[in-house]
């Protein structure tokens, strides 16, 4: 059976090891100086070396003749001595590997706690190395407390986990703890290349970036899909076969997108998302390539300094070209196509075409479209259309105002008109005075214009009366401190002074002031007023009619 390649090219001691360099100098300065700890957990991500970590840390504290370098801060095993073999070849009962997936429960661990207190068979310690420690019950976890806070002299616990949410505070705290990051891409890079050497096969510099990018920080999923690739017999694999492999792009196709969108140049890019779709590359891949792209640029735009969050995803040529994008490019356009490839990435499934959701994104990304559909203003609202036509107070125009005015205009309630956008406008100069009768005058016609921007501003206002004017500021008063407080938030405050200001084509403010003293006043809201009149002529209607059809069926008369 051929040796798989993350197992064929395991690091035997600290100093094969690529990566990680600051728990390799803990541990190693732990060895160096004797001061070995009873526990240990290492967490982190899949394929990271925590399991690599555990066995050698086991091998070299157990070896009789460490390489202990005064000028080096790594120390060694010798890989020579009983005790180095031994271990290598899995021949020892002293290094005890538990996968607590397998042993979760509660009788697991009581089998380990009576034979933890046999001294080593052969080795100076009993290591127990327990893989996937988060999978233990709690049961076992409480079990496992006691012994891993004074286990004896001789033994040593290394629990290793991805999952650290799931490890209780109680087994975290007794134990020393190394984080073990998903590793950067020159490293995956650097060890790819070496077994491609070692196995005397030659591949593109390309090729072994996208296996290092698609591995996601893990060494052994990188070295298994290298290994995959081996299995083809072919000595010489270019970038076009990892393409095809693994259903992914190469990521100079994201970089020359990106210039199209940075350029404007829609039927380019637009050609390129064909050419990708053709090919049969998987687009929600792309997608998410592209999606990820942009985000390192937002970063670049925003503080260079955030390039440490992706730098490991990239060599240095690719950090480099994605740096000279950034400087092309403005932060508002990042985000725009941030979103609209976002809103591509949920379509791509639900589209009979999947690649006309991305062509549609990237026509938006180069024409600079909107990122989302314009809110709905106060326009698209309707109200009743008065017979004379409404000046407006953002607009300058030769119709004289109405301080003319004696009677309140009429109301026509048959006929509709679009209200305009008071937000979008500017206001008139403030009037130098206002005429209280006037404004007493148009106070019914306030009530009903009101009504379709807030239905409550017209109960709450037909409560208020008019005190006094001062130049553009009327003073309403009211007798509840509650209708004060609502009439006079800022929203609903702007929204009666854009409207009266409508009506009377002057810009106004308002003021609200409370006046217990002020007589409660019933609801005098024109329209609620005209839909009373209209419900009880209703109601006399459908009165008179029963009457009526009542004498017929009868045979009587009405007496008055």
């Amino acid at each position: 059976m051929t040796e798989t390649l993350y197992r064929k090219y395991r690091p035997k001691n600290f100093s094969e090891i690529i990566g990680q360099a600051h728990i390799v100098r803990t541990l190693s300065g732990e060895i160096k100086h004797n001061r070995i700890s009873h526990a240990y957990l290492f967490t982190g991500s899949r394929g990271t070396g925590k399991t690599t970590f555990a066995r050698i840390f086991a091998k070299t504290i157990n070896c009789e003749n460490i390489k202990n370098d005064d000028t080096s801060l790594i120390v060694n095993s010798c890989e020579d001595c009983q005790s180095c073999k031994a271990i290598q070849n899995s021949q020892t009962l002293d290094i005890i590997e538990i996968d607590a997936a397998s042993n979760t429960g509660v009788d697991n661990i009581r089998e380990l706690k009576e034979t933890i207190n046999l001294p080593p068979a052969f080795l100076k310690y009993k290591v127990y190395i327990i893989d996937e420690v988060h999978m233990l019950s709690t049961g076992a976890f409480n079990a496992l407390l006691k012994t891993l806070e004074e286990p004896p002299a001789h033994a040593i616990f290394i629990l290793a986990t991805t999952e650290i949410h799931k490890v209780p505070e109680t087994i975290i705290s007794r134990c020393q703890r190394f984080d073990f990051p998903r590793l950067p891409m020159p490293d995956i890079i650097e060890k790819l290349t070496l077994i491609a050497e070692k196995e005397k096969i030659t591949i593109e510099k390309e090729a072994i970036e996208m296996i290092a990018l698609s591995a996601e920080g893990g060494f052994r999923d990188a070295e298994s899909l290298l290994g995959q690739i081996f299995l083809t017999e072919n000595k010489s694999i270019t970038t076009k076969e990892i393409e095809e492999l693994l259903g992914v792009t190469d990521k100079n196709f994201v970089f020359d997108i990106t210039d199209d969108i940075v350029a404007k140049k829609t039927s380019s890019a637009i050609q390129k998302i064909n050419e990708i779709a053709s090919s049969g590359y998987n687009l929600q891949i792309f997608s998410k390539a592209l999606i990820n792209h942009f985000r390192q640029l937002m970063l670049l735009k925003i503080d260079g300094s955030l390039s440490a969050f992706f730098v490991s995803e990239m060599t240095e040529e690719k950090i480099k070209k994605l740096s000279e994008q950034a400087e092309k490019i403005d932060l508002a356009e990042i985000i725009s196509a941030i979103n609209f490839f976002l809103e591509a990435q949920n379509k791509i499934q639900t589209f009979l075409l999947p690649q006309l959701a991305l062509e549609i994104s990237l026509i938006k990304a180069t024409k600079k479209f909107p990122a989302s559909p314009a809110p709905i203003t106060k326009q698209e609202m309707t109200m009743e259309k008065t017979n004379e036509p409404i000046a407006s107070p953002r607009q300058t125009t030769a119709t004289t105002p109405l301080q003319n005015s004696t009677e309140s205009p009429v109301l026509d309630i048959s006929k509709k008109i679009n209200f305009p956008n008071l937000d979008s406008k500017p206001r008139l100069a403030p009037a130098i005075s206002l005429d209280k009768n006037m404004l007493k005058n148009n106070w019914e016609r306030l009530l009903v214009e009101i009504r379709p921007h807030n239905h409550s501003l017209c109960a709450l206002l037909s409560t208020c009366q008019i005190i006094t004017t001062n130049n553009d500021l009327i003073t309403l008063a009211t007798p509840y401190d509650f209708y004060k407080e609502k009439l006079s938030n800022p929203q609903n405050r702007l929204t009666i002074e854009d409207v009266f200001s409508n009506i009377l084509g002057l810009a106004v403010r308002i003021e609200v002031i409370i006046d217990k003293n002020l007589a409660p006043i019933q609801s005098s809201c024109a329209e609620e007023k005209i839909e009373q009149e209209m419900t009880k002529k209703e109601e006399k209607h459908e009165q008179s009619s029963l009457l009526s059809s009542a004498v017929e069926i009868m045979g009587g008369k009405i007496v008055e």
